[in-house]
């Protein structure tokens, strides 16, 4: 059984340790990642962190717009957790110094909303990296998501959409999301993604004041540049408070590639013909697409059209199955 005092360095372990994979934390957020499914999280962490300002291992740091205190790991935070076997470093540095004033990083309120995606992620039991952890661990990497989640064999990949992208900004984003989607993306510290998330605020607005929809603009984007059907995690995210992340309504959606689309209508101008082992087949360019019902649903396969094989699978119905071999024409970029 554990005893109190072991029970609180644990907690302080494991808490200084999360603030100093996050760079800094809020308690909302601390509270939340030590204490996921406790309705009185905000309080423990509160109570946590007045006793880590007492023994000088955090600094606190006051956030702009009176949204909060952030927590920075200091040297003594630094010497309990290689007490405990974790190598780690001071935040001291984090953010600018002006005379009395801290000045957080500029992407502070853009860090907020992916701390709160984060954290909710963690409650759905996923573990979770944020971009600070990331950097450390693959500081060479071209591209650093806004934080990673890792539960069995799913990596998701996270992206928070807080600021209005055009152009080529938001077609780069689109297509580094339809590759992640796609499960074509390279590995980032050790970990394969194979899913992608977008974190956005549904009450969003652009820089001369109207509403803006970051989920229809980026769902635009990915339709535009995917090769083929691919699906998308969108995090919507409700603030509470100034700049904090209160519920946050994660959701999966199939985005329908404009490529895929283009092919779907040219076989079905084609026409769909009974095939010789049952079902319908069409032609596009040098490819064959065969839809047949069996116990399994409504199959579909792609075969050259010297009847080698690309690839065959099954779908809920014959116009998903058509759709899903559309997909795969697209992705070959036939």
């Amino acid at each position: 059984m554990t005893s109190p005092h072991q029970q609180r360095r644990l907690n302080d372990a494991n808490g200084l340790l999360f603030v100093y994979q996050f760079g800094w934390l809020r308690t909302a957020e601390l509270g939340k990642l030590l204490w996921p499914d406790s309705s009185a999280s905000r309080q423990a962490a509160d109570r946590l962190a007045r006793s880590w300002i007492e023994r000088q291992l955090v600094i606190v740091r006051d956030l702009p717009d009176g949204a909060g205190r952030a927590l920075v790991l200091a040297k003594a935070g630094v010497r309990m957790l290689a007490e405990n076997g974790i190598e780690s470093g001071s935040g001291k540095s984090i953010g600018k110094l002006n005379g009395d004033d801290w000045l957080p990083p500029a992407s502070w309120r853009h860090d907020l909303i992916a701390h709160g995606v984060l954290c909710e992620l963690h409650r759905r039991g996923y573990a979770v990296y944020p971009e600070m952890e990331l950097r450390r661990r693959a500081n060479n990497h071209p591209k650093i998501p806004d934080g990673f989640a890792i539960k069995g064999s799913e990596g998701i990949w996270l992206e928070v959409e807080n600021a209005r992208k055009s152009g080529r900004e938001l077609h780069n984003l689109a297509d580094a999301l339809s590759i992640v989607a796609s499960g074509q993306a390279a590995s980032i510290a050790g970990f394969k993604p194979n899913a992608a998330m977008v974190a956005f605020l549904p009450s969003a607005l652009d820089e001369r004041g109207y509403a803006l929809s970051h989920q229809t603009r980026v769902r635009n984007a990915i339709q535009a540049v995917a090769k083929n059907d691919l699906n998308i995690f969108w995090a919507k995210c409700n603030l509470l408070g100034s700049a904090g992340v209160g519920q946050v309504d994660i959701q999966k959606e199939l985005i329908s590639a404009d490529r895929a689309s283009r092919i779907l209508k040219t076989l079905e101008a084609w026409g769909w013909r009974p095939h010789h082992d049952g079902g319908l087949y069409s032609s596009y360019s040098k490819h064959l697409v065969h839809v047949w019902e069996d116990d399994h649903g409504w199959g579909y396969s792609v075969s050259t059209s010297d009847s080698q094989p690309v690839e065959a699978n099954h779908a809920a119905s014959i116009t998903e199955a058509k759709r899903a071999a559309s997909s795969v024409l697209a992705r070959l970029g036939k």
